[in-house]
């Protein structure tokens, strides 16, 4: 196995019989770059010919006149290599010689994990902190004390721990001579073995790891500092009965990877290590299972999408730390299972897929026999088009950027990607450099290691300050970093004596940390560049110990800058290189990196994972996290997509998506890890231009289904030959919502295929490979009779309730209705009393027809409200008209009081202060179907015009616009659909509040839904990742005023938030008024005369009775 480490990108250190460099010395710098062996193996044929000609030459020249001259001309060489390495330093850096901002930056980012430390102590170097977690692991006799806080919070979580723990040994093992150059070797050694000896610990036999401390809930209800915590400091644990293969096998390749590490300095720790790191693949691979499955409670935090990608990562680590071929087979045999060939992706956390592709690639580099390894040319292969998709100027270079050139991907945490990006690219550069590969072939576009190396340095220039906001993102570097991070120990002065709770006030406090978080990577900006600097934007404002990790690695690497100057070194000494290389490597003899898998001219899009290891993983059941196997996710993110169509930026991590872009057309992907939810404060920010255009709806165009004028006539008299199929009430209500493009792309009721997707999978796949998500199906269910009637034909004609022919199915397709299996799909429930099932599911007919859908003319109910109902095409011309540069939606199926408006004219707000110039909100009230005690539609939209007459919510940026689909009741299924079709109609922002169409369980005195699932759902479903979701801000009414309320006080007005409707509903029944505040007044009066009306109704219906 080749060292680990760049001879060409360090300084270079000669055995005992050559002179050793010092940083200060910059002529020798250049002379030993070059290497003094490597000069005078160029002068071998000048002695050789010396050598044969030497009997003839004995005659004619005095003795030792050709060693003379051999001395003359060795000098002579060395002063020209000289002088022309130092010509060109001139205009760069000398090979070696170490850049001070890169230096500075790493002293600074190594304090982070001293800040991170818990435990006892030792050689505290940071002021405010102390002993902390001094228990941790004593349920169970272990100790625990050790490791690393995750983020701004006190918890312990194994995952992303190892991770950080992988990630600093391979920083380690490349750059080592580097960070000793600037005396932080023995810094990020030290924090290293912190690491590992909690990891150790957490492992006390070989089938068992625990990988969490604390419990993040009550963690997240406190706001105190680790010395003080007072939380019970629980314990979670995997085993063969609770498997977590991840979790194990990241563990895994953290003690593989830091055994080398520690492999020639503590030879006994790197032995124990090493047995850990088997013990540990052996159960990950013998026990296969999600962690995320089987230990659920950790799908809000450090949710994963799947353990094949850590299986590969801790194999290829085991490979390198023991050179057993077995591990090296595993690769190889799963590669084509688990390695997701041809679709590279991004490195984080989550997915070791690119990581594991350029460790690898090591080995073809370097391993003798290897570089044509047909089991890992696919590693290969994936690991260039990677590099390729990173250089700005390839054909195949992502557009998942921002406008100043960062890789942008997902809005929580947004510098994971970008750090992690450029240091792989570093990787590769001086694997390329060091093996003597001179290009890399990006579809026939040949790139060199320098601009990998520039495409890293720009990333990290980008996040030390070099950005429009010209903040750096790494507190305590430059002049202008966050004051306001989001971390509980920074927030509070050392002094303070706080508690749980009453350390509230420091999360609140409108002054800047009293305690400087050194080294701390913030999450960084939104993709309009901007970057709200608040201690409750966790979003942008946390940062994170595996962040750290990766930003030692890339700063590391470009401390000096000998790797980039490679190509210094003279033609004539070149060979001689590639020769020993080649000997002391063994490295492949192609002189070219190839990428030619990869087609020309593709844009970076969506493209779903397909992956087996997902079916495995989830269960049928689990419909809001299968979708066939294509997965949708933050990290899990394929960057090429084989289909020709409009670029799409990428985003998983990822959380919530509370997200404020700048552009419809590059909105993150969904992010799988709910980890944090923020309320966000409405913080001023500088203006920046905001790109307007409107969202495309699913499928790239709206589908409008109404007969053109000139062929109505023709297609009535034909629909007169056709068996007929009399629609109910709420048939026709889908009748609307189809043929308006609501449900774009379907284009009639769904056929059996459709069907099927929509209720197993919650999406479909379209012809061209598109997921979009149909959360419910849309079908149209008929008795036995009317199959008969139906017979062979292939068009039905559509009749209204009140028996209009108002349309056409053609080209039919009929099959089962199992009723039990759609209800219990969609509700998660059969229980009686679910009011759309009632009233339109269990008297429908046994069978569904499916087909193409026309209507003569658009739906009308005349009610006096059909101009509200605008359809996606007239909303969007609206919009236009108004000049929207955003749009943000919020449905309801309530009447609108003042905490409503408050969040609406906040929301608005946020925008603003995100560099939008006129976002307009979609009021955006449920007009169809809806169970017997809601409010009526007519009673709503009076009071909703009231709203706006008394100015709660101002006309000028407020659309009131009806919703005509039914209502389900079916909470996170159906609020998919909710968000869906708000895509159709041009918003990309969608307002989600606590149990979106949820309800009360029908037979039990709790809720059907868990409150919060449907925000969360959302941001985790497939085939939304174009609708941005803004999770509700809870308002309480203090003092006569709405106010959001903060996380530590929510308690104490839950059961008032709870009971809002009902009280409402008493205050208007029995015609008092509400709380001053509660609703403007005019619109409360609409509602006081609809009671009154139900209790004369009432009592009308008592003395008819009494009669």
């Amino acid at each position: 196995m080749a060292q680990f480490g760049f001879s060409a990108n360090k300084n270079y250190r000669k055995s005992d019989d050559v002179m050793k460099l010092t940083q200060n010395d910059e002529k020798s710098k250049i002379i030993a770059t070059a290497n003094w062996d490597r000069v005078l193996a160029t002068l071998l044929p000048f002695k050789e010919r010396e050598n044969k000609n030497s009997k003839r030459k004995t005659d004619l020249v005095p003795p030792g006149y050709s060693w003379f001259l051999g001395i003359i001309v060795l000098i002579a060489v060395v002063l020209a290599i000289v002088f022309t390495l130092r010509h060109k330093a001139s205009k760069s850096d000398a090979p070696g010689s170490i850049n001070k901002n890169y230096a500075d930056a790493l002293k600074i980012s190594m304090q982070f994990f001293d800040i991170q430390k818990s435990g006892k102590l030792e050689n505290n170097k940071i002021p405010w902190r102390g002993d902390s977690g001094l228990k941790d692991g004593s349920e169970a006799t272990l100790d625990l004390s050790k490791g690393l806080y995750d983020a701004g919070d006190h918890m312990k979580f194994g995952f992303p721990m190892a991770f950080t723990a992988t990630i600093l040994s391979w920083a380690i093992l490349e750059y080592g001579d580097q960070m000793d150059s600037v005396k932080q070797l023995d810094p990020a050694k030290d924090a290293l073995k912190w690491t590992t000896d909690f990891l150790i610990n957490a492992h006390p036999s070989p089938n068992v790891l625990y990988i969490q401390v604390g419990d993040p809930e009550t963690d997240h209800n406190c706001w105190d500092r680790p010395e003080t915590m007072s939380s019970k400091r629980t314990l979670t644990k995997i085993d063969t009965k609770t498997p977590g293969t991840e979790v194990a096998a990241e563990t895994a390749a953290a003690m593989a990877a830091s055994s080398l590490v520690f492999k020639k300095t503590d030879p006994k720790y790197s032995s124990t290590l090493l047995k850990h790191a088997k013990q540990l693949f052996d159960f990950a691979d013998n026990n296969r299972g999600s962690y995320s499955v089987n230990v659920p409670k950790v799908q809000k935090y450090y949710n994963s999408t799947g353990y094949g990608d850590e299986l590969l990562w801790a194999a290829s680590w085991l490979y390198h730390a023991t050179e057993d071929e077995t591990y090296l087979d595993f690769v190889s045999k799963n590669g084509e299972e688990f390695g997701n060939f041809g679709s590279p992706s991004w490195f984080s956390w989550d997915n070791k897929l690119p990581g594991t592709q350029i460790l690898l690639s090591r080995l073809t580099f370097f391993k003798k026999g290897l570089s044509g390894s047909k089991g890992l040319q696919g590693y290969k292969e994936t690991a260039e088009a990677v590099m390729c998709g990173l250089i700005p100027t390839s054909p195949t270079a992502t557009t998942s950027r921002t406008d100043g050139g960062l890789i942008w991907v997902a809005e929580w945490n947004a510098m994971q990607h970008p750090v992690s990006s450029a240091f792989l690219a570093t990787l590769y550069s001086d694997y390329m450099l060091t093996s003597g590969i001179k290009t890399l072939s990006c579809s026939d576009t040949s790139f060199t290691p320098s601009d990998l190396r520039k495409f890293a340095r720009s990333q990290a220039d980008y996040m030390l300050g070099k950005n429009p906001e010209k903040m750096s993102y790494l507190v305590g570097y430059g002049e202008k970093y966050p004051e306001f991070v989001h971390h509980r120990g920074a927030s509070i002065p050392a002094d303070a004596t706080t508690g749980c709770k009453d350390g509230f006030e420091w999360l609140n406090s409108e002054e800047p940390n009293p305690n400087v978080a050194y080294g701390a990577l913030v999450g960084g900006p939104f993709l309009n560049e901007t970057f709200i600097d608040a201690r409750n934007n966790s979003m942008q404002n946390e940062p994170s110990t595996y962040n750290s990790a990766l930003v030692v690695g890339l700063l590391s690497s470009l401390v000096t800058s000998s790797s980039s100057l490679e190509s210094f070194i003279p033609v004539s000494l070149r060979a001689q290189l590639q020769k020993e290389r080649s000997h002391t490597h063994h490295c492949s003899s192609s002189s070219s990196s190839s990428s030619k898998h990869v087609p020309p001219n593709l844009s970076f899009t969506v493209h779903s994972l397909l992956s087996t290891s997902l079916a495995e993983l989830y269960s049928p059941r689990s419909m809001s996290l299968l979708i066939r196997s294509f997965y949708v996710s933050q990290s899990h993110l394929s960057l090429f997509q084989t289909r020709n169509s409009k670029p799409s930026s990428f985003g998983d991590q990822f959380p919530s998506k509370p997200v404020f872009v700048s552009s419809f057309n590059h909105n993150p992907l969904v992010n799988l890890v709910y980890k944090r939810n923020p309320a966000m404060q409405s913080v001023s920010s500088s203006s920046m231009t905001v790109k307007s255009s409107l969202i495309d709806p699913d499928g790239g165009e709206l589908v409008e289904l109404v007969v053109p004028e000139s062929e109505i006539g023709s297609k009535k008299a034909e629909s007169e030959t056709m068996p007929k199929v009399k629609l109910t009430k709420i048939d026709l209500e889908w009748v609307h919502v189809i043929s308006e493009g609501w449900a774009s792309p379907i284009k009639g009721f769904m056929r059996e295929d459709e069907y099927l997707q929509s209720l197993h999978f919650n999406s479909l796949r379209l012809k061209d490979g598109t997921l979009v998500n149909m959360s419910l199906p849309i079908v149209l269910a008929i008795d036995d009779e009317t199959k008969e009637q139906i017979g062979s034909s292939q068009n039905v004609a559509l009749v209204s309730p009140q028996g209009d022919t108002i349309g056409s199915l053609r080209s039919v397709e009929i099959y089962k209705h199992n009723k039990e299996e759609r209800i219990a799909r969609t509700w998660g429930t059969t229980s009686p009393g679910l009011p759309y099932v009632e009233e339109h599911i269990t008297p429908s007919g046994n069978w569904l027809i499916g087909g193409d859908l026309e209507v003569f003319q658009p739906i009308k109910y005349n009610d006096g409200l059909d101009h509200y109902r605008l359809s996606p095409k007239q909303l969007r011309k609206e919009f236009d008209n108004r000049q929207a540069d955003a749009v943000f939606a919020f449905q309801l199926r309530n009447p609108v009081h003042n905490g409503h408006a408050l969040l609406m004219n906040d929301t608005r707000k946020r925008l603003l202060d995100m560099g939008y110039k006129n976002p307009i909100l979609l009021l955006h009230p449920l007009g169809g179907f809806t169970k017997a005690d809601d409010v009526p539609l007519d009673v709503r939209m009076e009071q909703h015009s009231k709203v706006l007459e008394d100015g709660v919510l101002d006309p000028e940026t407020t659309i009131v616009s009806i919703f005509p689909s039914p209502m389900h009741y079916a909470g996170p299924t159906e609020v998919q659909w909710h968000a869906k079709a708000r895509i159709n109609a041009g918003a990309n922002f969608y307002i989600v509040g606590r149990d979106p169409a949820g309800m009360g369980h029908p037979t039990e005195k709790r809720d059907l839904y868990d409150p919060d699932h449907g925000k969360k759902v959302l941001s985790m479903a497939p085939g939304l990742e174009k609708l941005n979701i803004l999770p509700f801000r809870l308002t309480i009414q203090l003092r006569r005023k709405w106010r959001f309320s903060i996380p530590h006080v929510l308690k104490s007005f839950f059961s008032f938030l709870e009971q809002r409707q009902e009280i409402m509903r008493t205050y208007a029944r029995t015609g008092e008024n509400p709380p001053d505040g509660f609703m403007c007044p005019s619109g409360w009066s609409v509602l006081v005369k609809y009671y009154a009306s139900l209790q004369e109704s009432d009592e009308s219906s008592k003395q008819q009775a009494v009669v």
